[in-house]
């Protein structure tokens, strides 16, 4: 990686490579600029001792900064241990000293003041504190407090003052970059796990350079172009599609989510990177924006948007392509009587659609920004989400892909349009091998059924840090192939009129791991076991995947409800009852993100057993067995949540 900063440099020298409107003090940055600030900061580091194979933990939010860290870092052939500064102190401390990081950089004051409360915490408990074992701190954001400095036992600067140790030390010709090979570890990223603590996941050059290389196989980005960075740093994702535009000669304009709005209509983006949430959000402006306007206008922009919503979800076939999709699922004989009953809608709709798009799209589309392309990634893309930025002539590319995979495995296409195939998450990327098994057997299945996806090519990780457990189980399979844990289907070749041959469709997770709609991953387990803690609560299984929030299915301790007050309660009261018992156990988690808030439950009185099925031997619940046992209960709780 190291070497694409200078490459870069040299080549789109003068161009703007990052704008940072948010921050004091670092407005914009060139190509060249950017470079040398990278080469001065790594060389500031190398003055501090860091070298070679180090870890350095780089705690921080997005900011030009950080990118100029995230790169020095690399330029001394040392690994960055990536996460957010608002994650708990507990789990940042645990990363801090799991990794073994030598040095740590972090956000701001604030940040760092949460980390040393949460260390001195530890020596008073006589537990040994992970900050004592840095060789120094260095603030992105801020100048070093005395309060801070007399808690360290290491040098505490800020980045000005790394900055001024580089420039001196380039001056003096003490400092050149390390030489990496592909195999080097680049970064790692923690993920996290079934235990409790999160999972290092060891990424190399040859990863990330993978990555770089080949998303244009996806994404036309042309020098100058504009995307927005929302998302947070440490999200492989985002940080690998940040490391791609640059490549480009992109710019990249830092943002936030309160400032996302304005930022859209101010710097217009050519292209933009997020996750469904973040789309859904910009859908449900549009629609109370709508709502708030003239009644009459409100009610003809609505049906103009209904009709090519309604446009958009004829079959293809309708519009002049054929996805092919249709007929994997359902069988030739029903994908024509598809067609022909489309055919008569589709001569009513049409002109519905051009009339939408010369009324009201135009201006939906001026109002949100976005010139070119939405990427969207961490998450399943609703079809209604679709339905509407097609209608607008904005394109979306849905991905899919793991942090154990750097990530993309898999993007739809705009180039060809017709290779955008809704419903699908694309074609592999580049390089990347993907191959559908028995999820018990693991033996290979035909294209067009359903079973566990696996992955192997140069993007997948080296394996999970100091844990060979946690590595084996990811590779399972042999031979490289990595258990991504997704359910999916590719659709056959050799289909009549289709252009989907190889499109992958994830139907769903073979394990646990509840991925929100924002990109947040939730281990239940640990939700789980703390909330069955409750002396009313019997068992309890977390749902919530590609939904803004969680929810639980509650089955209530019914020997323990009819010794208790409860046992009076009406069926809504007993509900409310329990949901806040579960808030009360899961809040009290150390470990609690607020991401990880249930927000509603429904109370189940059939029990679990061994001989259903729904129990273990151990009497633990089994999660796809309840889920589908009681399919429409857990879909009416679905339903209940905010997508």
């Amino acid at each position: 990686m190291p070497s694409r900063w200078s490459r870069n440099a040299d080549q789109y020298g003068s161009l703007v490579a990052v704008r940072d409107p948010h921050q004091d003090g670092s407005p914009e940055m060139t190509f060249r600029h950017l470079y040398d600030t990278m080469q001065s900061f790594a060389a500031g580091f190398h003055e501090l001792g860091v070298a070679k194979h180090d870890k350095v933990a780089l705690f921080s939010e997005n900011s030009s900064r950080w990118l100029v860290a995230d790169g020095a870092i690399m330029a001394c052939g040392a690994a960055g241990v990536v996460r957010g500064a608002s994650a708990p102190a507990e789990e940042l401390l645990y990363i801090a000293k799991h990794s073994g990081a030598v040095g740590l950089v972090v956000q701001d004051g604030a940040a760092l003041g949460k980390l040393l409360a949460a260390g001195q915490a530890h020596e008073r408990a006589q537990e040994p504190n992970p900050l004592r074992a840095l060789r120094f701190v260095v603030l992105l954001w801020g100048e070093a407090e005395p309060a801070h400095v007399s808690s360290l036992t290491c040098p505490l600067l800020s980045y000005n003052d790394v900055l001024r140790r580089g420039e001196a030390s380039l001056k003096a010709g003490s400092f050149s970059p390390a030489e990496v090979s592909p195999d080097d570890l680049a970064t790692l990223v923690y993920t996290s796990g079934t235990t409790g603590h999160p999972k290092g996941v060891m990424l190399t050059h040859g990863n990330l350079t993978y990555q770089v290389r080949n998303l244009s196989y996806f994404l036309a980005v042309q020098p100058g172009d504009r995307v927005l960075s929302l998302l947070p740093p440490w999200h492989i994702y985002e940080r690998t599609c940040s490391y791609f535009v640059l490549s480009r000669g992109g710019q990249q304009v830092y943002t936030n989510i309160r400032r996302l709005r304005d930022d859209l209509t101010a710097f217009t983006p050519d292209h933009f990177v997020c996750v469904p949430l973040v789309l859904d959000t910009l859908h449900a402006r549009v629609r109370q924006r709508l709502a708030a306007g003239p009644r009459h206008r409100a009610a003809i922009a609505t049906a103009l948007l209904a009709a090519g919503a309604a446009y958009h979800a004829l079959p293809p076939a309708d519009r002049g392509t054929s996805d092919g999709l249709v007929a994997t699922a359902a069988g030739l004989a029903r994908r024509w009587a598809q067609i022909l009953g489309a055919a008569v809608l589709a001569a009513l709709l049409t002109p519905l659609h051009w009339l939408a798009s010369k009324l009201v799209y135009g201006k939906i589309r001026e109002a949100l920004g976005i010139r070119k392309t939405v990427v969207s990634g961490g998450g399943s893309l609703a079809a209604h989400l679709d339905d509407f930025y097609e209608a607008l002539g904005l394109p979306v590319l849905n991905g899919w892909g793991l942090t154990e995979t750097s990530p993309v495995l898999a993007c739809r296409r705009s180039d060809p349009p017709e290779q955008n195939i809704r419903g699908s998450v694309g074609v592999p990327t580049p390089g990347t091998q993907l191959r559908v098994v028995d999820p018990e057997t693991l033996d290979p299945l035909p294209e067009g059924r359903q079973g566990l996806v696996l992955a192997n090519g140069p993007g997948v990780m080296a394996g999970y840090f100091l844990d060979e457990e946690a590595t084996a189980r990811a590779f399972r399979a042999g031979d490289g192939w990595f258990d991504t844990g997704d359910l999916g289907w590719v659709a056959p070749t050799g289909v009549t009129g289709s252009r989907c041959a190889g499109h992958l469709v994830l139907t769903g997770r073979a394990k646990d791991t509840i991925v929100l709609s924002s990109g947040k991953n939730v281990e239940p387990q640990p939700i789980e076991d703390a909330v069955a803690a409750s002396g009313l609560i019997k068992h309890v299984v977390l749902v919530g995947q590609d939904k803004r929030e969680l929810g639980a299915l509650v089955w209530p301790d019914e020997d323990a409800l009819s010794a208790t007050p409860e046992n009076s309660l009406s069926p809504a009261e007993l509900e409310d009852r329990l949901l806040d018992e579960v808030a009360r156990l899961n809040s009290s988690r150390p470990d609690y993100h607020h991401f990880e808030h249930v927000a509603h439950i429904t109370v189940v009185r059939t029990p679990l057993s061994v001989d259903d099925g729904t129990l273990t031997r151990t009497m633990k619940p089994r999660r796809p067995e309840i889920m589908k046992r009681h399919a429409a209960t857990a879909e009416a709780l679905l339903a209940r949540l905010r997508g």
